[in-house]
Formats: C-alpha cells, sequence, structure tokens
C-alpha cells in the first residue's frame, strides 16, 4: 500500500492491507522487523527528515509514532473523522496528513500535543505533500489540487480540472496523486486519466 525509506537508506519501511507495518534491509531485501498496531489498513508511512523517527497512518484515523533506533511503539494520534489517505513529514517534528472523505489536512505538532486543521472546498482530499516546511499541496477526487501555507486556512491557489474532464460521463478525473520536488517549484500530479502532469508551483505568486 505504502512505503518509505530513511534519509541514509538503512530502513525501508512498508505499510499493508494487514494492518502491519514491516522494516526492511534494504540492501539485502529481508524483513528485519514487524510493527502491529494499526486496526485497519496502513495507508500511509513517512520518516522524519534525518531521523528514524517513523509516522503511520491508516484507515483506522489514526496516526502513530515509532522509533526505529529502539525499534519501539512511541504514540497515538486522533483526530481525524475519516480514514486517512495520506501522510508526509519533513524535519520539524511534526507530519500532515490527509483525511480523504472528512475533507481536512492536520499538520500534528507532536511535542506542542495540537494539530492545526485546514478544510478543503473541492472533494474528498486523497492526497498531500510537504513542498517546505511552510508551504503544502494537495489533490482531490473532484479533480483539483491546491498550494496551501501553514499559515492560512484556506489554499492559497486552487487549479481546477487539473487533468481535464472525462469524456464519458463529464466529470473531472480523480487525481488520485500528488508529489514535490523538495525545496523547488516543481509538484507533479497522477490522475485516473492514465496521466503525470508536471506543474510550476510559484509561491511568491500564490500561482500554479
Amino acid at each position: 500500500m505504502c512505503l518509505a525509506i530513511s534519509y541514509d537508506s538503512k530502513f525501508l519501511a512498508t505499510g499493508s492491507e494487514d494492518k502491519m507495518i514491516y522494516i526492511w534491509n534494504p540492501e539485502m531485501m529481508d524483513i528485519t522487523h514487524t510493527f502491529a498496531g494499526h486496526q485497519q489498513t496502513v495507508s500511509g508511512v513517512a520518516f522524519r527528515k534525518g531521523t528514524y523517527d517513523l509516522y503511520s497512518a491508516s484507515e483506522d484515523r489514526s496516526v502513530k509514532i515509532w522509533n526505529l533506533t529502539e525499534m519501539a511503539y512511541i504514540e497515538t494520534l486522533f483526530g481525524h473523522q475519516g480514514a486517512i489517505t495520506s501522510i508526509d513529514a519533513l524535519g520539524r517534528e511534526r507530519a500532515i496528513t490527509a483525511g480523504g472523505s472528512d475533507n481536512t489536512v492536520r499538520i500534528w505538532k507532536i511535542t506542542e500535543e495540537s494539530q492545526l486543521i485546514f478544510m478543503g472546498n473541492n472533494g474528498f482530499i486523497d492526497g498531500v505533500h510537504l513542498i517546505n516546511e511552510e508551504h503544502f499541496i494537495t489533490c482531490t477526487n473532484e479533480g483539483s489540487i491546491s498550494l496551501w501555507g501553514v499559515n492560512r486556512k484556506k489554499p492559497l491557489a486552487v487549479v481546477l480540472n487539473a487533468h481535464g474532464v472525462n469524456a464519458a460521463n463529464n466529470m473531472p478525473n480523480w487525481v488520485t496523486a500528488i508529489a514535490a520536488m523538495r525545496n523547488t517549484d516543481l509538484v507533479a500530479s497522477g490522475s485516473c486519466d492514465g496521466y503525470i502532469r508536471f506543474w510550476k508551483c510559484e509561491i511568491g505568486r500564490a500561482h500554479v
């Protein structure tokens, strides 16, 4: 279902429909540890940059924190009202998640034990990816891509029908995946139309 690799390629983490998280040795491609705890499919995993802290998200609506140095469970975070569909992290002790049908993105400020909530308005938010520590990009099942700043509750910019409209039903093509090259203006989106599109994200002008 999902995977992430640590900053030094020492650990590969994968999440599965069987509710488990598997930790692999990437060189040998053998499983070195298994984490259990989620009650439903593990939908996302992400390493905190420069550390062995692992964040996992699940369709059980929870985020869990693990430490791979000790191979230990740390804590569980709750807040989403729908299955979590995506998770990402950078260097700060934070994780960002998309809640799919609850139409929210949440930034989990772990040390402060608080969260920032961002409400979408163009369909279910299925994907989220950090561009840098201050900005992120999302995608929805209604075909939109949105640029956000962490200090504003509304998007800085929105692209509707980012992958066009399905001629068969006149509905926007679902944007199923979103990614950004860190600290650059390059964003990529994938859709049920079978195409990957690349976008220039001009943060200073709030434009995609």
